[in-house]
C-alpha cells in the first residue's frame, strides 16, 4: 500500500503540481490547490484508512535558503510520510504529507 501511495503522490508532482500550479501569483490559492489534490488523490487510493496531515511551506524566491526540522511520533510499520520541494523563478514550494493510519 505504502510503495502504492509513494508513487500515486510521485506521478502527482511531477504532472499536476509541479508544471501547472506554480504558474499562478495567488499564495494562497496555490496552497488550497495543492493540498485539495493531494487528499483527493489519496483519498482515492486508500479509502480513508489514513488520516493526512499536509503541510505546506510556500515561499518566494529571493535566493534565501529553507530549514524545517518536524518531530513526531509515529508508527514505522503503519504510518510514513512524503516530501517534495518544488521550485521555479518566483516561488519554492515544500510540502510534507504525512499518513497516519486510522
Amino acid at each position: 500500500m505504502k510503495s502504492k501511495i509513494i508513487n500515486s503522490l510521485t506521478t502527482l508532482f511531477n504532472n499536476e503540481l509541479k508544471e501547472n500550479l506554480l504558474k499562478s501569483r495567488n499564495r494562497e490559492e496555490i496552497s488550497n490547490t495543492v493540498s485539495n489534490l493531494i487528499k483527493n488523490n489519496i483519498k482515492g487510493i486508500t479509502a480513508n484508512t489514513y488520516k493526512v496531515v499536509i503541510e505546506i511551506l510556500l515561499n518566494e524566491n529571493k535566493g534565501q535558503g529553507i530549514n524545517v526540522n518536524t518531530r513526531l511520533f509515529y508508527n514505522n510499520q503503519s504510518d510514513f510520510f512524503f516530501k517534495k520541494f518544488i521550485e521555479n523563478e518566483t516561488h519554492y514550494c515544500f510540502i510534507v504529507v504525512y499518513l497516519i493510519h486510522v
